[in-house]
C-alpha cells in the first residue's frame, strides 16, 4: 500500500470522527454523514524490525455533510498510525475536534484498521464537548475509501449521539 493511500485512508478516519459531531442531536439519535478528508501534515519513523514497518503521526482536515439535514461541518484531527507499508497491515488511532459556527467543540477518539485495498474501517467515541455540546455522548463506525494516491478520501459515518438536556 502506498503512502498516499495510507495518508488518504487516515484522513478519512479523522474526517469521519468529525462528521458525527455537530448535529445538535437528541438523546440516542441516530446519525449518518458522508464527506471527504485530506492530510495536511505527515511525519514517519521506520521501526526497523521488518521492511516497511513505520510509525507515523499526521494531521488532517475534514468536510462532511449530514445525510438527514444536509448541514456541512468542518473538522480537524491528529492521529498515529502503526503500519507496514509493504503489506498494508496496521492500525490507526487518534483524536479529532469539530467546531461549529458558534465556536462550540466536540472532541472524539478514533481507531481503525485496513479491511481492503484503499479501504479502512473503524470506530469513534465522543469524549467531551464545550458550550452547547458539554456532556455529549456518542459512538459509531466509519468507513474510508481512498480516491487515489495523494488524493482526499471519501468517508461514510454512522452512529448514535446523546445530548444532555435535549
Amino acid at each position: 500500500m502506498s503512502w498516499s493511500k495510507i495518508i488518504a485512508l487516515t484522513s478519512v478516519v479523522l474526517f469521519i470522527c468529525g462528521m458525527l459531531i455537530i448535529d445538535c442531536a437528541l438523546a440516542g439519535e441516530k446519525m449518518s454523514w458522508h464527506g471527504t478528508t485530506f492530510n495536511t501534515d505527515w511525519k514517519q519513523i521506520e521501526v526497523g524490525d521488518e521492511e516497511g514497518h513505520v510509525l507515523a503521526v499526521y494531521s488532517s482536515k475534514q468536510l462532511y455533510v449530514n445525510n438527514k439535514t444536509a448541514e456541512k461541518t468542518v473538522s480537524s484531527g491528529v492521529n498515529t498510525m502503526d503500519i507496514n507499508m509493504k503489506t498494508g497491515q496496521g492500525t490507526v488511532s487518534g483524536y479529532g475536534v469539530s467546531v461549529d459556527k458558534d465556536g462550540d467543540k466536540i472532541i472524539r477518539t478514533v481507531e481503525g484498521k485496513p479491511v481492503g485495498k484503499g479501504h479502512w474501517r473503524g470506530t469513534f467515541k465522543y469524549i467531551r464537548g464545550t458550550g452547547k455540546y458539554e456532556g455529549i455522548k456518542g459512538i459509531g463506525t466509519w468507513d474510508s475509501y481512498s480516491m487515489g494516491q495523494g488524493e482526499p478520501s471519501y468517508v461514510e459515518v454512522d452512529g448514535e449521539v446523546e445530548m444532555p438536556g435535549q
